[in-house]
């Protein structure tokens, strides 16, 4: 029979409650969550005390909570307070009455609290992350963080809340331009420093959360259509700004109307977007990621591991898992040049057995990353092939065991720029003889990408010649392909560097005409 568990997370603008079961360690199902929009931060930050009607709203929350954490028969309840309970000078009488109904509510510390939200955003990832920045923006506080799934490199709590600075500065609905300069004035100042210190460290991907920032993200992305990574939103600076100057021509009232999520953050929605563009401009981020995982989660985590000694890293349950033709479908934006790439590498796999004595078994594996390389495209241009990488892992496709979707990561993660290194971490991580799964099949991806660069399927198809020291690629092409040929010379180095073989690409003759 399962164990439950369970948390609160006491917030400045809403109180979120979780339950988990856990059937066998390091994994646990959410059997019940929910949020309520009470800002109990709710003129704390001018008048330093607690507002009476926020107070009783939260404490009847924290009693239903109680009641379910009971009716599921938890083992152990963990409740937390954030910036509102921090600042409040009348928190002791609050927290003695929440544990009157059997909460034990806590104030937890700024520090704290930026390490339980990168914890809560790690367990989500489906794949090793080397480092990243986590940018939390709540109703009191931003918390920002430089963390991997061992260490925390540095860490910080500011006074930059969307309540705290919605209540101090915007009081004008729409706000007024003085007021919007004021409140990006203060941003700046308070994190110039922090940005500074956050740029010395080499983090990898840019992660964001709370909900202003997911109303964000959300909110963009039903705009525009796209932008989704499984799990995870892609917000860009540019388009948030874009946002950002609809949203502050607009009053409270039409605000709700417009956005993602609860229509009650309207009101401060403004102030923390402003927040975020501040941050996103101060330490030099064109985009991060949006999750939906936080405070909530990494309590979660963080309890699971306190009550399961030595136990490690805890990962949720996974939802649900897609095909590789959806996840395809998702990212892609170029299916025929992902086919053709397919169509090449293939090719080139069946023509070179004798060369690189793999099984047939890794079609399915050269297939899918062929397919998949480009996905990366959709985060960004540069280094588009480490986003890739990052996105196949966390797609968890059900085509593939945790190995081949290990593999395919990592191939379709070579299809440019480095050759496989043990410095790469996703790399080094593999055993040897995978390594050289991995140096063998990424080598046939990046001479079938190139071949196809343009991306109009000028080769039409590929005839291999080996002798004992030459590989000879001949091209049949009815258009002039020096370019591909070039450019797939350059690339085959690593064919040349794995297999000990000189590479000649050269053209044939077409196998048919264009009309």
């Amino acid at each position: 029979m399962a164990d439950h568990f369970a948390v609160i997370d006491v917030g400045t603008n809403a109180i979120r409650w979780q339950v988990a079961a856990v059937d066998h360690p390091k994994h646990y199902r959410v059997v019940a969550q929910e949020r309520r929009p009470i800002r109990l931060g709710r003129e704390v930050f001018q008048t330093g005390r607690l507002s009476p009607k926020s107070a009783e709203a939260a404490l009847k929350a924290l009693g239903d909570f109680r009641a379910v954490a009971d009716r599921y028969r938890a083992k152990a309840v963990r409740a937390v307070g954030t910036s509102a309970l921090r600042e409040a000078s009348d928190r002791r009488s609050f927290l003695k009455r929440a544990h009157a109904l059997r909460v034990p509510l806590e104030t937890l510390p700024e520090e704290e609290e930026a390490r339980l939200i990168s914890l809560g955003i790690m367990s989500g990832l489906h794949f090793h992350l080397p480092l990243g920045l986590f940018l939390d923006i709540g109703g009191g506080s931003v918390e920002m963080t430089v963390a991997d799934p061992t260490n925390t490199f540095c860490l910080f709590s500011l006074p930059l809340g969307a309540v705290r600075l919605s209540e101090e500065f915007l009081t004008s609905d729409p706000p007024q331009h003085k007021q919007v300069k004021a409140l990006r004035e203060r941003v700046r100042d308070k994190v110039k420093n922090v940005a500074r210190r956050v740029q010395k460290e080499k983090f990898t991907m840019a992660f964001g959360s709370g909900g202003t920032i997911t109303a964000l993200a959300e909110t963009d992305t039903r705009a525009t259509g796209d932008g989704k990574a499984g799990s995870l939103i892609v917000l860009r600076r540019q388009r948030l700004k874009a946002l950002l100057d609809l949203l502050m021509s607009r009053t409270t009232a039409e605000r709700a109307d417009m956005i993602s999520g609860d229509s009650k953050r309207a009101d401060i929605i403004v102030a923390g977007g402003l927040v975020l563009h501040e941050i996103m401009s101060e330490v030099g981020l064109d985009y991060i990621f949006v999750s939906s995982r936080g405070l909530r989660d990494g309590l979660m985590v963080d309890l699971l591991q306190r009550q399961y000694k030595d136990s490690g890293a805890w990962h949720p349950d996974a939802d649900r898992s897609e095909s590789l033709e959806q996840v395809c479908q998702k990212y892609s934006n170029d299916t025929a040049h992902s086919r053709h790439v397919s169509q090449l590498a293939l090719s080139l796999f069946y023509q070179l057995q004798k060369l690189h004595k793999l099984p047939e078994k890794y079609t399915s594996i050269i297939h899918a990353a062929a397919m998949l390389h480009d996905i990366g495209l959709l985060i960004a241009g540069p280094k588009h092939h480490k986003h890739s990488y990052y996105l196949i892992k966390s797609s968890g496709m059900k085509s593939f065991n945790k190995l081949d979707l290990e593999l395919v990561a990592n191939i379709a993660r070579y299809h440019r720029k480095a050759h496989p290194s043990q410095k790469h971490l996703g790399f080094s991580q593999l055993s040897p003889a995978n390594q050289e799964v991995v140096r063998k099949l990424s080598s046939l991806v990046r001479v079938a990408d190139a071949l196809d660069f343009r991306r109009e399927q000028r080769v039409e198809s590929v005839s291999c010649a080996l002798s004992s020291k030459r590989l000879t690629i001949s091209l049949a092409a009815a258009d002039n392909v020096k370019d591909e040929m070039a450019w797939a010379q350059k690339k085959g180095e690593l064919v040349q560097e794995v297999f000990g073989t000189e590479l000649t690409i050269q053209k044939s003759s077409s196998n048919r005409s264009r009309s």
